[in-house]
């Protein structure tokens, strides 16, 4: 996982006009390592025929805008959906996931003055990362962890509310995608929810036809929530809260809002695809 940009922003400073999803950063003051993709990419998204019959391997990383909106009376996240375009969601979906406390769609890079400037309204917490996803893997977003046992409740596809405690472990927030060259640099995402332990132990495991060992991990992914959405080129993802997540105990909830010295803070996560070719990649 390659981390090209880490920036915290509080207060009611303006947001810096880089701070847009899919924009490169104006200076190197304002990231920890260069903002091209490794070398040695981790996730080949696409192969796409070049003339002479040489294959180019397009390679896909992610820019990962966290906002962290502070809760005090005002949810300043829902004028957010006022530009974000949630029809991109079958409705079957898009109604599961609002009763479990989450909202999904689409946003485009017009959109964004508007969205940067409820954030800075907001006096809002901005994070922003670069990511790439390990080969054949899809790309794992950390969103917060179980320091304490933690009971999280979901509507299934069955509309039966279930839940399990967890005595500890990662909240993840996982993207599946594919890239498709020949449709314009459309997207294809589809998100899941997990909650991974690490035992702490190691087991053996076949990985590209090599026997190697591999941490061990206790795992539970909601399966019946992956909504799955295309993005058009330059376009990005939103993911948030509905208002059903004034439920504390519903998933949405668990995994996107924090407590932190006496305040409460819910999350949105802006995700914008960024195909590139990776040097070498060409055969």
């Amino acid at each position: 996982m390659i981390n090209a940009g880490v920036l915290a922003i509080a207060g009611c400073a303006p947001l810096p006009a880089w701070l847009v999803p899919g924009a490169q950063p104006r200076s190197p003051h304002e990231v920890t390592e260069s903002s091209t993709p490794s070398e040695n990419p981790s996730s080949v998204l696409a192969r796409k025929a070049t003339p002479g019959n040489n294959i180019q391997a397009i390679d896909l990383a992610f820019d990962v805008v966290r906002v962290d909106l502070p809760i005090s009376g005002v949810r300043h996240s829902r004028k957010v959906w006022n530009h974000v375009d949630e029809l991109r969601l079958d409705p079957q979906s898009a109604a599961l996931l609002a009763r479990n406390g989450l909202r999904i769609g689409a946003a485009s890079p017009d959109a964004w003055p508007a969205i940067r400037a409820i954030f800075e309204a907001a006096e809002a917490d901005i994070r922003r990362d670069q990511l790439v996803a390990q080969r054949g893997l899809p790309l794992t977003i950390h969103v917060g962890s179980i320091g304490d046992s933690e009971s999280v409740f979901s509507y299934g596809a069955d509309q039966r509310l279930v839940g399990k405690t967890f005595p500890a472990g990662d909240k993840l927030v996982n993207l599946d995608y594919l890239f498709h060259p020949e449709l314009g640099g459309n997207t294809e995402v589809r998100v899941s929810f997990e909650i991974r332990h690490d035992r702490g132990v190691l087991t053996w495991e076949q990985r590209n036809g090599v026997v190697e060992q591999v941490p061990d991990y206790d795992r539970h992914v909601f399966a019946d929530l992956s909504p799955a959405l295309t993005l058009n080129a330059g376009e990005f993802l939103v993911l948030g809260l509905s208002d059903q997540a004034k439920n504390e105990y519903l998933l949405g909830s668990r995994f996107l809002t924090r407590a932190e010295s006496g305040k409460r803070y819910e999350t949105l996560l802006c995700l914008t695809p960024q195909p590139y070719q990776a040097q070498g990649a060409k055969r």
